[in-house]
């Protein structure tokens, strides 16, 4: 009796334990990072159709992205499913649909959160006002690491029940971006980068050159935007934009701000004193001959332009704060994927004696130079770069005349920490 009375006890005490074990979280923790049955997706995004009848019949064929909601632990689970689409804010593996023509993806990069004090301050202002202004449905793709995953997720979560919005969005590793980019990692680091880190912080650098690698193989349209950005407008201004690109176009940057470039081109500058390399965006005088010619284009000595042809900017360099990616046609595109060659790189900077520090900027500014058919000018009111740092260090005589920006500003860009207005 005793024997029974015992082995009774075991054979309870082992379900208790079983049962822990299937529910704890510790154990289904990693289970975020793996792909949803297309069972499952599928009942998911059916489920999310008959829950907005009104959305699904407007936006059918345009920008809905047919994303399939998952439980918000990301296990899976049916039940957990339902109600995730039932609700306002719905984390979701990326599923693409139809052509998706005016797809909202918005990706942003948000990792190593306890080595930068602000970064968290900065993440919360970027999705406040992203939010307040948004006229549209989202889907925001977040890359980050282990331990800013949790922290990016209840931010976001806060602000959509803030708002009352509805939004869409999706996690990346920042280790597996990382190694889908690795050969551009391995070529352009030593020309863009002034010091050496871990390998995935290095890559996060030149992240956006690969993206098109990184997201499902349908979407077709994104942009990436820096965390420290404050919107002054609705984010469908800027997508927006899209339509104005011209058909070789592949990416979307505004001017950079600041004489960075005018600084590391200075040997370049000295031996070519007729390049509008390195010159401002707004000139402030009456345009001479150097200035007459398109973005890009260096100008013979002594060649006149017709006093009747409109003036054009100066090429100061472009700021990756903002970076607009028409993934469809990245793929496509052929010089593109020539042009990241590491052999191209080199030759580009050797050229121009360019020794970068800034990452994926520097390879924007050096193509868009060398290749000004590529790059749509977003203009400055999207991309309001603040800092000041150049003034105290050296160029305080000109640095009024690169940080100069005509129209409503959209879009602040408080780099170098600077705080951008509320």
């Amino acid at each position: 009796m005793g024997m029974n009375k015992a082995l009774l006890v075991f054979i309870v005490a082992s379900g208790f334990l079983l049962f822990i074990y299937a529910n704890s979280s510790v154990f289904n923790r990693h289970l975020v990072q793996k792909d949803v049955p297309e069972r499952l997706a599928a009942a998911a995004a059916l489920v999310h159709r008959n829950q907005h009848p009104h959305h699904h019949q407007h936006h059918e064929g345009k920008h809905r992205n047919g994303t399939a909601a998952v439980g918000e632990d990301g296990t899976g689970d049916p039940s957990q499913a339902a109600a995730a689409a039932a609700s306002k804010l719905k984390r979701v593996k990326y599923v693409s649909k139809g052509t998706n023509d005016t797809e909202y993806n918005i990706f942003l990069i948000y990792t190593k959160e306890s080595q930068n004090m602000i970064l968290h301050s900065q993440l919360e202002l970027f999705l406040r006002s992203l939010l307040k202004y948004s006229t549209i449905e989202l889907h925001l793709h977040v890359i980050t690491d282990e331990q800013s995953e949790r922290s990016a997720e209840e931010l976001i979560k806060q602000q959509i029940e803030r708002f009352h919005r509805t939004a869409f969005y999706t996690l990346y590793d920042v280790r597996d971006c990382a190694e889908k980019i690795s050969d551009i990692v391995h070529g352009m680091m030593p020309l863009f980068n002034y010091r050496s880190g871990s390998y995935y912080s290095d890559a996060l650098f030149l992240l956006s050159l690969g993206l098109h690698r990184i997201v499902d193989r349908n979407m077709r349209r994104a942009i990436l935007i820096d965390c420290d950005v404050v919107f002054r407008a609705s984010v469908k201004e800027l997508f927006d934009q899209f339509d104005q690109f011209a058909p070789d176009q592949l990416f979307g940057l505004a001017p950079e701000l600041t004489p960075v470039y005018r600084h590391v081109l200075s040997r370049y500058r000295m031996n070519n004193p007729q390049t509008s390399f390195g010159s401002p965006y707004y000139l402030d005088k009456v345009p001479a001959a150097t200035d007459m010619q398109p973005l890009g284009k260096d100008v013979p000595r002594g060649k006149k332009a017709p006093a009747s042809e409109p003036r054009h900017h100066g090429y100061p360099g472009l700021n990756s704060g903002v970076v607009m990616l028409h993934l469809d046609r990245i793929r496509r595109s052929r010089i593109y994927e020539e042009i990241i060659k590491e052999s191209t790189v080199k030759n580009m900077a050797e050229k121009y004696s360019f020794q970068g520090h800034l990452g994926d900027q520097d390879f924007y500014t050096l193509m868009g130079f060398k290749f000004p058919g590529l790059i749509y000018r977003l203009d400055c009111v999207w991309n309001r770069q603040l800092c000041t740092w150049w003034r105290e260090h050296g160029y305080s005589d000109i640095f009024d005349s690169y940080f100069h920006c005509e129209g409503t500003v959209k879009i602040y860009h408080g780099n170098c920490n600077t705080r951008a207005p509320e």
